[in-house]
C-alpha cells in the first residue's frame, strides 16, 4: 500500500505492507521543495521509485539506516545517479545492509540492497528553505532530524512513535532517547513529521506528555527496585505481562527492556553525561 497525503506544502508517501488484507506496519517518506526524506522499504521500493521519479528529486536525506527507511535508496543512485546524505554512522550500514532479518522484519519490509550515501552536514538548503540537521540518537546511534525553523517542521525520523510506547526494541540506548526529546522538546514546531506516518498538529505537548510517561514509569520502577522487587516481576507490575509481538519479534521488541533501560539510567530521565 502507497498513500499519497498532503500537508501544504509537503507531500508525504505513506507506506505499509499489505498481508491477507491487513495493513502491517506504516512507515511515511517525504517529500518537500525536491528534497526526499527517507525512501520506505525493499518490497515497495519499486512502486515508491516509480511514484517519486516524477517528482524532481534533487537531494535524498536518511534518518537513519534501518530497513524501512532506506528501501529505495539503490533505485536513485542507479537510476537517477542520486545519493543519500546519511549521519556518517549510517554511511557503512547503508552501504553494507544484513545479509538476514529477523523473519517479522523480512516478511514486512525485507532486506535493502546496498547504496552508497555522502555525509550530511549541519545544514541542509533547498530553493525555498534551510533545513537544521539535529542529532537525534537513541533509536538508533546514526539517527538525525530535519528542522526548518521559518516554518516550524521537524522530521523526526522515529523519535516518537506515540505517546505511551510500552516497549524498548534490544538495541536502542533510552538515555540517548529521551536526551534527544528534551532537546527537541523546546523547539518552536507547528507540525511534526513522524516516520510511522504520524503528523502532529501540537508536537510540543505531545513530547512533554512522552517525556513525562516515562519519567513516571522510571519513578515507580525505582519505587519497586527499592523495596526489593525484581526486575522481571516490577515489569509486570508496571506493563503487565508481554504481548503477543514480543514473541513475533523474537525477543527484539520487549516491555522488559523498556524497564531495564528505565532502571539503568543512573541520572534523571532524559539527561546523559557529557
Amino acid at each position: 500500500m502507497l498513500q499519497e497525503n498532503r500537508f501544504e506544502a509537503v507531500t508525504q508517501f505513506k507506506m505499509s505492507r499489505t498481508l491477507l488484507g491487513w495493513d502491517l506496519f506504516y512507515v511515511a517518506a517525504y517529500f518537500v521543495d525536491g528534497l526526499l526524506i527517507d525512501t520506505g522499504f525493499a518490497r515497495i521500493a519499486q512502486t515508491f521509485f516509480n511514484t517519486l521519479r516524477q517528482r524532481e528529486v534533487e537531494q535524498i536525506v536518511n534518518t537513519h539506516h534501518h530497513e524501512d527507511h532506506v528501501g529505495a535508496n539503490f533505485l536513485f543512485e542507479q537510476k537517477m545517479k542520486l545519493r543519500a546524505f546519511a549521519h556518517r554512522d549510517a554511511i557503512p550500514l547503508i552501504a553494507h545492509p544484513p545479509h538476514k532479518l529477523k523473519p517479522y522484519r523480512d516478511q514486512t519490509w525485507g532486506v535493502p540492497q546496498a547504496a552508497h550515501a555522502e555525509p550530511i552536514g549541519d545544514e541542509l538548503q533547498t530553493p525555498k528553505h534551510k533545513f537544521q540537521v539535529l542529532r537525534l540518537p537513541g533509536h538508533s546511534e546514526d539517527h538525525i532530524g530535519l528542522y526548518e525553523p521559518q516554518e516550524g517542521w521537524l522530521f523526526s525520523g522515529d523519535l516518537f512513535l506515540s505517546v505511551k510506547v510500552r516497549v524498548l526494541r534490544i538495541d536502542e540506548d533510552l538515555q540517548a532517547s529521551l536526551a534527544s526529546l528534551r532537546k527537541v522538546i523546546s523547539l518552536p514546531m507547528s507540525r511534526l513529521f513522524c516516520g510511522s506516518g504520524r503528523v502532529l498538529e501540537n508536537p510540543n505537548e505531545a513530547l512533554r506528555l512522552k517525556l513525562n510517561f516515562y519519567e513516571e514509569l522510571q519513578t515507580r520502577a525505582r519505587e519497586l527496585r527499592a523495596q526489593g522487587w525484581p526486575t522481571e516481576r516490577i515489569c509486570d507490575r508496571l506493563l503487565g505481562k508481554e504481548d503477543s509481538f514480543h514473541f513475533l519479534s523474537q525477543n527484539e521488541f520487549a516491555k522488559l527492556h523498556l524497564i531495564k533501560g528505565l532502571l539503568e539510567i543512573t541520572h534523571d530521565a532524559g539527561t546523559k553525561p557529557s
